[in-house]
Formats: structure tokens, C-alpha cells, sequence
């Protein structure tokens, strides 16, 4: 919204302050402070020089503070305005207070280093934590800035102005800084009623990205610190493609979009006053998809050689990725990498196009050698990486561990722990980074993470014959277009256009039974669009040239999210591609991914309906046991047979009969407190799937509920007894008026 300054001085003073404002049009004398005084200074701190007024003195070059060699560089729009120097010195002072003596009416200005209050000088300060005072005050933040220039080390601060209208002839109370040693003392300013200064101009960033297709909205907030009420407002484009302002040019806050498509833009808005004082702020836009770019945020390698055996630690600060013979020993490493994507998470946009960088430090010279990349499932993914061993390491066969100098291949995985095979790729040749093709399964791995942090799994097949190192951040060049060292997760954040989430998920196996395929559509691009898909399947891998990618038709415009298949075409040890594309009727069309799955032999889903219970002793009547009713649901394909059901006990403080144990449902009769883990495997003779139940037995209900990690004290329940009863009121009465031993002052 657009103030002028009579907007603000008319709601402090009223009548007759109109007038006088009106009277004093086109004024060229600045002088208006008369005086200052200082209170509560700190000897031998901030006393050693007293604040000086300087008559219409704030130009470059001046002096700024009385106890620094200081000088203004950018005095800009204040330019020739009354200031007080004030002391540097002054900033650690908790007590200051400043007495600023006014001979009339006008705005005073408070001049606030950038830093204060978040260390940030190329953003306003935050003043609300370490100078309230300001805006309980009446100071309101302005678009004027001024730089303090340091001979000494050639660098320049800037400060931000807040202003606080002045009715008349007065004295104005001014306090504390106090924030850190590196910041400089606020200075005080004034201009007299009837000075015109150029409007100011605030909420117009400097710089701002946007996806293409959409818009940047603008919320300018101007305010007109002189005489003239009839100021005038101009939107241009002074380079890139076509861009519209909405509603129009001209108006305070705009909405701007871009048809010009994908590219670097420069647009500015004048502002100019009645006498002509103008303002001018410039936004370079970059209209592009954001993209991010992250080193690993931790690491750890897990060996299977004489050098890093199944049962040592990682090295303290290297875990690369080897698969390298040095004449001595076999070097054959699997390596875990988190990164922490909490940061580059936005509500309505997803992780598109990721990929990964890396280069080779040793090795590889001669050969062809291979890296597959799998996500520690997210219940499994808070190990702590520093000590991790082979024995304990997730996505990999504990149980036994692996002899030592044995190879490395896919049946070392353990599947329960990890992803669908997320990224491969050819390792590079020795100190070439290598951008790896972009992983649509990577991206879902990433957008169904809900704890902002993963850890992938690096690992190869190849005999160590094909050596090779791919260097932890601690040992790896840096790369020169992020500046980051290691594995790089490379990628974009943006708004999908595009189907997201197959069901079934990307590179899995799935039964010939498999009824139907369902993905997430993308939101409309804006209000009135309507979002159709065509859905493609078949067993070639697709034509990207064709419409049809010269698989299947099995639906053309439909308005769901979700398409049968037809019964009887999916058969056994076979290979399936799919695609959905998106037609949005306003912003057209967006291809699929190609995702794929498999009837080879899908693993059996085990399903527990309670993946973990806390029961206690009496729960069903005894008071010397607990009884556990454990129901689970398994699914399969049964190829290349009828799956087998076997549950074992795998932890308890004591064994526990299971009879039958060759079932699904089962009921457990415990007769000890303490934790109890079984789990449940289907075995189709091929592969096996499992599920683990926890079952925690208590004493009593409120300690198995004190057990869940969920629970929560009810905070009258002053005895934690899970009840709020008599006894926590005896409690508190017990403790009424008691001081807490470590206060030193008496209880009032």
C-alpha cells in the first residue's frame, strides 16, 4: 500500500500540524537538531568522547562516529541532512541512553548497522530481540540506506534508516544497541518539516528466481518523506523477453509474468514525487527451475579385506568407494553417504532431474567398472555412520558376516533395509568428474523422504581387477562449478508438471495378479485447468520419438489418477515399461517418466497389522503374563511356489514358545517384563520377505504407555503416575511455597 508521509505525521498530530507542513514547502535549510546528551556511560569503555551534531553534515566522505576514522561512502537520499556522530564504544553499553533536542517539527532518523540482531549486513537488521525500544518507539523501517566505510581494512557497512515523525520543538529519548562487538553504533539523523527527500521505496528485492510458467508477485510498500502527495509509479522491462505487469504498469505491487520463457531478466521501477525526486530499485530475475547441489553431509565405509575387515570401523575421516588391488591387499568397500535435504525441501514442489558427481582419485585406467546406488529405507537410515561395521552397517547380510577377502555381490544386499535399485553408472576415468544421467527413481527416493535426511548406499559387483577410487569429501578435488568435494547430489526443486509417485514403485517386482497402475497428478498450473493422462504399457523398451512410445494404449484423456490392466497381459519373468503423460489444458502437455517393473518373482509382502505393541503383565487376566495377539497379512505371486510361513523369536529376556509358528496370526503368552522382537518370513524358494514385530511387556498399563516413544506427561500428573487424581493434588500441596534450591534469593 501506497503512504504518504501525511499519511503517517496525520495520524501522530492532527489540524493545525497540516497547515504548518504546507507553510514549510520547498525548505532548503537542514537544520534541525540542536543537541544531545548522553547518560549511563561505562568508564574507561564508552565515556573516552561525546556524540557531536553535525549541521547538515551526512555527506561522503564525513566522519561518521568521534572515536573511529569512519567516513560515509553512500550517503544516497539523505545526503546533506542533519546527523550526530556517535561513539562507537557506545555498542556494548546496556545502559545507554541518548537525548536527542529537536529546535522543530520534521522525521529523526535512527541509522541501524545492517547486522544487528542477525549478523546478516545484506539484509535490514533484525531489530526486534536487541533494540524493541525502536518500534515500541514509533520508528518504522525506511527504504533509505547509508555505507560506513573503514580505511582501515577497505571494507564498507551499510545501515538502515528507521524514521519517527516529529511534531515540534522537543527532546526524543533514545537507548541501548548492545549487540556484539563487530557492530557499529547507530546514528541519529533528522530532516526539519518541508524537506523533500526521493520517495522511498521498500519491498522490491534485488534479485529473485521463478519457474517458468510462473509469476513473481511484488509487494512494494512506498512512502513519500517530502512535500509532494502526487507520486507517480513506473514498471519497465529493461531487458529479457516479453514479461506483463499486473494489473497493470503502474501500479504499487505487481504481479509479473514471463512469457518470454526460460531466461535472465532486469526490470525497475521509478518512483517520482511531485517535484520530481525520483527513486529507482532494478530486480534481475532469473526465470529458470531451481536447482541445488549438496555435499555429503557424513560418511562411512563398511570393508570386506584384509586392510578394513567385515568386523572393523571405518577410518576416522576417509570412506571412499574402492574396488582396487595395490599389490598387497584387495580393497573392496561399501560406502554410506548422508546428505541432509531438509533445506532444499518446499511445500508444493518436489526433487526433479537428480543426479549424482563424482571423480576417480585412483585407478580405472584400463577397464570398465560399475557403481549402483541404493537408499537405506527411512526406518532403518538413523544409524550412526562413525563406527559402523559390516556387522551392524544396514543394506548389507549381517547375519553371518561375509569371510573375509570374499567377493562382493548382489546377494550380499540385504533387501529388507534397502531401496529399489535408485542410480548405476560407469565409473569415470581417472580425475574426470562425470555427471551421471539424471534418476527419476532417485527423485522419488528423495521426495518420500519425511526427515530431511538420507543416506545412500554405494556399491559394486566388479572383481577387483577393475580398480578404482571414488574419493570421500575429506580426499576429493574440489568441483568447480559447486565448489564441493565427494559425491555431489545434484538436482532441481520445482513444481511438477508431471505424473509423480508410481504405484507400483519404479524397478520392482510385482505379480502377474497386479490389477491396476496409479501415480499422483500434477496440480493444475492455475485456476480453471483441467488435467488429463494418457497411459502407455508395454514390454519394449519405449520409443521416446513416438507418441505412443510404441508401447500399449490403455487410456487416452482420462480424469483419475489410476488405469486397469487388463486381465491376463502381464506374464511371468517378464519386463514392463510404463508412462503417463500429463495434458494440462492451459499449459499443455509434459511426457512422462519411463518407469518399469518386473514379473520375475515378486518378494513376499509381509504385513503386520501392529508393528509394534507395549502390553503389560494381567493385560488378558493372569497377572503373571501378557498376551501378544499378532496379526499380519502376507502377498505374493506365488512363483515359482507357494510361499512357506516361518515366525522366529529373534531378542526377548526370555524364550517364548511359538505353536504353531508356520501361520500368519499368531497369540504369544509372555511371562517376563522386558522387550520381546519376532518376526515372520515368507519363503517363495526363491526369495524371502519378513516383517519384525516389537513387543514391549510392562509392569502395569502406565509403564508400557511410558515405554512408547509418544508418550507424553499430562502435566498435572505431578507423580507421573499416568493419572490426574488426589495424589498429585497431596503432591503439590506438599511442595506449596518451596523454593528451588538453586535460586539465590529469598521465596516470596
Amino acid at each position: 500500500m501506497m503512504k504518504s508521509k501525511w499519511v503517517v505525521f496525520t495520524m501522530v498530530s492532527l489540524g493545525l500540524w497540516v497547515l504548518i507542513q504546507t507553510a514549510s514547502a520547498g525548505i532548503t535549510d537542514p537544520n534541525i537538531i540542536t543537541g544531545v546528551v548522553r547518560y549511563n556511560c561505562v568508564p574507561d569503555v564508552s565515556c573516552d568522547t561525546d556524540p557531536v551534531v553535525v549541521n547538515g553534515g551526512l555527506v561522503n566522505g564525513a566522519l561518521t562516529h568521534v572515536d573511529r576514522t569512519f567516513v560515509f561512502r553512500d550517503a544516497n537520499d539523505l545526503a546533506g541532512i542533519d546527523f550526530v556522530q556517535t561513539a562507537v564504544d557506545d555498542k556494548a553499553n546496556s545502559a545507554l541512553q541518548m537525548d536527542v533536542t529537536v529546535s522543530k517539527a520534521g522525521t529523526l532518523f535512527l541509522l541501524i548497522d545492517n547486522r544487528v540482531g542477525d549478523g546478516n549486513g545484506a539484509n535490514p537488521p533484525t531489530i526486534g530481540s536487541v533494540m524493541n525500544w525502536v518500534l515500541t518507539n514509533g520508528f518504522v523501517q525506511t527504504g533509505y540506506t547509508v555505507g560506513v566505510f573503514n580505511p582501515s581494512d577497505s571494507t564498507t557497512v551499510y545501515m538502515t534508516a528507521y524514521a519517527k515523525p516529529i511534531s515540534g520543538a522537543g527532546t526524543i529519548s533514545l537507548y541501548e544497541q548492545n549487540d556484539g562487538t563487530t557492530r557499529i553504533t547507530y546514528l541519529i539523523a533528522a530532516i526539519p518539516a518541508g524537506w523533500n527527500l526521493p520517495p522511498s521505496v521498500m519491498g522490491v528485492p534485488a534479485s529473485a528466481q521463478v519457474e517458468p510458467g510462473k509469476t513473481l508477485a511484488i509487494d512494494a510498500t512506498i512512502t513519500d518523506y517530502g512535500q509532494n502527495t502526487n507520486t507517480t509509479i513506473l514498471w519497465e522491462k529493461v531487458s529479457g523477453g516479453d514479461v506483463v505487469f499486473s494489473p497493470n504498469n503502474t501500479s504499487e505491487d505487481v504481479s509479473v509474468s514471463f512469457p518470454g520463457g526460460a531466461g535472465n531478466y532486469t526490470l525497475q521501477v521509478t518512483v517520482t514525487d511531485g517535484e520530481g525526486k525520483k527513486t529507482v530499485k532494478t530486480v534481475q530475475v532469473a526465470v529458470q527451475i531451481k536447482s541445488y547441489a549438496l555435499a555429503a553431509a557424513d560418511h562411512c565405509e563398511i570393508g570386506n579385506d584384509s586392510n578394513q575387515g567385515p568386523s572393523s570401523s571405518r577410518k576416522a575421516t576417509i570412506s571412499d568407494v574402492k574396488n582396487f588391488n595395490d599389490g598387497s591387499a584387495q580393497r573392496r568397500r561399501v560406502c554410506y553417504y548422508r546428505y541432509n535435504i531438509a533445506d532444499q525441501k518446499e511445500a508444493g514442489k518436489v526433487f526433479a532431474n537428480s543426479y549424482l558427481m563424482l571423480n576417480v582419485d585412483k585407478g580405472n585406467l584400463y577397464t570398465t567398472s560399475h557403481v549402483y546406488v541404493y537408499g537405506i529405507k527411512e526406518e532403518y537410515d538413523n544409524f550412526t555412520l562413525q563406527g559402523t561395521t559390516w556387522s551392524t552397517a544396514p543394506g548389507v547380510d549381517n547375519a553371518p558376516v561375509p569371510p573375509l577377502n570374499s567377493a562382493i555381490t548382489i546377494d550380499t544386499l540385504d533387501p529388507e533395509d534397502i531401496s529399489p535399485l535408485l542410480a548405476a553408472f560407469t565409473v569415470p576415468t581417472l580425475d574426470i568428474w562425470l555427471s551421471t544421467a539424471k534418476f527419476p527413481a532417485l527423485d522419488e527416493f528423495l521426495n518420500s523422504d519425511t526427515d530431511g535426511s538420507v543416506v545412500l548406499m554405494f556399491i559394486t559387483y566388479d572383481p577387483e581387477s577393475c580398480g578404482f577410487e571414488i574419493c570421500s569429501p575429506s580426499h576429493s578435488r574440489t568441483e568447480t562449478e559447486t565448489g564441493l568435494k565427494g559425491i555431489i547430489l545434484r538436482g532441481n526443486v520445482a513444481t511438477p508438471t508431471w505424473a509423480t509417485k508410481p504405484n507400483p514403485a519404479n524397478n520392482t517386482s510385482q505379480s502377474t495378479r497386479l490389477a491396476q497402475l496409479s501415480w499422483t497428478n500434477p496440480a493444475p498450473s492455475q485456476e480453471g485447468a483441467v488435467i488429463t493422462c494418457d497411459v502407455f504399457l508395454g514390454t519394449t523398451e519405449p520409443n521416446l520419438l513416438a507418441p505412443d512410445y510404441g508401447l500399449t494404449t490403455l487410456a487416452t484423456g482420462i480424469s483419475g489418477n489410476s488405469v486397469a490392466i487388463p486381465s491376463g497381459m502381464l506374464q511371468v519373468n517378464t519386463t514392463y515399461y510404463w508412462v503417463v503423460d500429463v495434458h494440462d489444458s492451459i499449459a499443455g502437455t509434459t511426457r512422462g517418466f519411463v518407469w518399469t517393473f518386473n514379473t520375475n518373482n515378486m518378494i513376499p509382502l509381509v504385513e503386520l497389522e501392529k508393528p509394534s505393541q507395549y502390553i503389560w503383565l494381567g493385560n488378558a487376566g493372569d497377572p503373571a503374563t501378557a498376551t501378544a495377539v499378532i496379526n499380519t497379512t502376507v502377498t505374493d505371486d506365488d512363483f515359482p511356489q507357494p510361499y512357506t510361513l516361518l515366525w522366529e523369536q529373534l531378542s526377548g529376556p526370555v524364550t517364548v514358545p511359538i505353536v504353531p509358528n508356520n501361520v500368519e496370526d499368531i497369540t504369544l503368552v509372555l511371562p517376563q517384563t522386558g522387550t520381546y522382537v519376532f518376526r515372520l518370513s515368507a519363503d517363495d524358494g526363491s526369495v524371502i520377505g519378513s516383517a519384525s514385530t516389537l513387543i514391549y511387556v510392562g509392569t502395569s498399563p502406565c509403564n508400557a504407555a511410558q515405554a512408547k516413544p509418544t508418550y507424553v506427561q499430562i502435566p498435572a500428573d505431578i507423580n507421573n503416575d499416568c493419572f490426574v487424581d488426589m495424589a498429585d493434588l497431596a503432591e503439590f500441596v506438599s511442595r506449596w511455597l518451596e523454593c528451588n534450591a538453586s535460586m539465590e534469593a529469598p521465596c516470596r
